[in-house]
């Protein structure tokens, strides 16, 4: 559930030897160069020259060293690779890995898969390391995988819920090397994409390309930023410069704000 809000960012935390506290239901967040580690009580990014989550005895030793056994529940959330969105009523199982080739290069040794949204309008195809997911299942018994683009989507399905207008909004979901855009209209997603950046300039080139081949104007238009980061403030204010109307979306289950997750917005979602 969602709500407006502000917040801000910190410096990450290490991980204590030993966690005895640690919640059954874990959440792992796969980027290219670590992982995100987040439990009720823990929450920690570890780099794969650290921690070589590929590698099952590496994995299985830095596991038992925290006191996690394979009857943890786990929610892998996926953002190494992008993701690719179809209408799920138009979508043919057997057909992902097409669909997929001609939106983004197909990595050897992985698989490509899909998740269906909440609302059951939406296939969101990706692919997944073969060789991570045979060390995880070795390890866990029990594992969810997701896209981090639908537990975005799906968040977003419960903000907007109350609002019966037909009003466009744009949303906004900053990470550290890339932003990812929801246009919806009512509860109905027009266009989501997400495009790479290293400062406010790309970010800003990308949005303008995006206001102007969809035609829309302030007047029409609600801009949400998925929660408020000290350090995107030149991109909220390179906003600011051509329109009014700019809120932050919180998300409400937030606990832990000094963190260096490289999507900020998910560093407290289990």
């Amino acid at each position: 559930m969602l709500k407006s809000a502000q917040m801000g960012t910190g410096q990450q935390f290490l991980m204590p030897k030993n966690s005895s506290n640690i919640d059954l239901k874990l959440s792992i967040h796969i980027f290219n160069d670590g992982f995100y580690f987040s439990s009720n009580s823990e929450k920690n990014y570890f780099l794969y020259e650290d921690i070589n989550i590929f590698e099952e005895k590496e994995f299985t030793k830095f596991l038992d060293l925290n006191e996690i056994d394979d009857q943890n529940q786990v929610k892998l959330i996926f953002f190494d690779n992008p993701s690719m969105f179809t209408p799920s009523e138009l979508h043919a199982q057997e057909n992902s890995k097409q669909l997929l080739s001609n939106y983004t290069e197909l990595k050897k040794n992985h698989k490509v898969v899909s998740d269906i949204t909440e609302d059951n309008k939406v296939c969101i195809i990706y692919q997944i390391s073969k060789k991570m997911e045979k060390t995880l299942n070795k390890c866990f018994n029990q594992i969810h995988y997701y896209h981090y683009s639908k537990i975005l989507y799906d968040d977003l399905q419960e903000f907007i819920k109350p609002y019966s207008d037909r009003k466009i909004r744009l949303f906004i979901n900053l990470q550290k090397n890339i932003f990812d855009l929801f246009l919806m209209e009512s509860n109905n997603l027009l266009v989501y994409n997400s495009f790479p950046h290293s400062n406010s300039d790309d970010f800003m080139y990308y949005l303008f390309a995006l206001i102007e081949e969809y035609k829309l104007s302030s007047d029409s238009l609600d801009i949400l930023f998925l929660e408020k980061f000290d350090n995107y403030n030149n991109y909220y204010l390179g906003v600011n410069n051509f329109h009014d109307n700019i809120k932050f979306i919180e998300n409400d289950t937030q606990q832990n704000i000094h963190s260096n997750h490289p999507a900020p917005y998910f560093m407290n979602i289990l």
